[in-house]
């Protein structure tokens, strides 16, 4: 899909892909199924490998790129992240499958009404590995997600959302942070101390993250075929 260059298409969705392109087709298939908004310029495929997904991102109209070896998550994002031109990002792993419709206008709505609000959660109240929800509107059509959650978690998450390119920008680097904490079996996959660090970050600049209405939108497909880095503590399951 060749970027379209008018106003209303700003969003630019980037889905990181490893080699099971069985999960891609049908997380890249419910997805356009439930975007109602249609505000998106760029589908952006990256393929962190020699594995090709040129056939599936053709029948969805996405671009891809591949790294020709294993780069691992975080550095994959960063090069991903560094061909976006639009404000917006939706951030999209290749093993979820969405179910509801509705979630892009909500969520560029509620990130509209403060440049704090850094990303909207998309899963069920009931299925976010636990992390809790602080509070809630009275309608319960949206929540804020707490932070402090287990030392280390305050919200940032790169399940599938919305998000600003600006924010990203703020942060330059998931792969180049220093990490200043040990987190043992919190985090037990290579990318995830990244993905804590980067929460630490934003939750230090006052940023919280949101999370839509209890039923959710999107659903984890990827247990069991996690796809293993050479850094990840192979006794722990990961974190998704």
């Amino acid at each position: 899909m060749s970027e379209i260059q008018t106003p209303n298409r700003d969003i630019t969705v980037v889905l990181t892909s490893c080699n099971r392109h069985d999960l891609l087709a049908h997380t890249l298939e419910t997805f356009l199924d439930h975007e109602t908004e249609k505000r998106i310029a760029r589908i952006i495929v990256a393929e962190d490998g020699d594995a090709d997904p040129k056939q599936i991102c053709d029948r969805f109209g996405a671009e891809y790129f591949r790294t020709g070896e294993r780069i691992g998550q975080m550095r994959l994002i960063d090069k991903a992240y560094a061909q976006v031109t639009t404000p917006y990002i939706f951030h999209l792993e290749d093993d979820w499958e969405f179910y509801r419709s509705g979630f892009m206008e909500r969520s560029r709505a509620l990130l509209e009404v403060h440049h704090l609000r850094l990303l909207v959660w998309l899963r069920a109240w009931n299925d976010t590995n636990g992390m809790p929800i602080s509070e809630w509107v009275q309608d319960r059509s949206w929540g804020v997600m707490a932070t402090n959650f287990a030392g280390c978690w305050h919200g940032f998450t790169l399940n599938p959302g919305l998000r600003r390119l600006c924010d990203y920008k703020l942060l330059r680097s998931f792969a180049n942070q220093k990490l200043s904490m040990h987190y043992e079996a919190k985090v037990p996959s290579a990318g995830l101390p990244y993905e804590a660090e980067a929460g630490i970050f934003y939750y230090r600049r006052g940023f919280r993250a949101l999370i839509l209405d209890e039923a959710g939108y999107v659903r984890h497909t990827g247990d069991g075929r996690h796809v293993s880095h050479s850094t990840d503590d192979s006794s722990s399951a990961k974190w998704v």
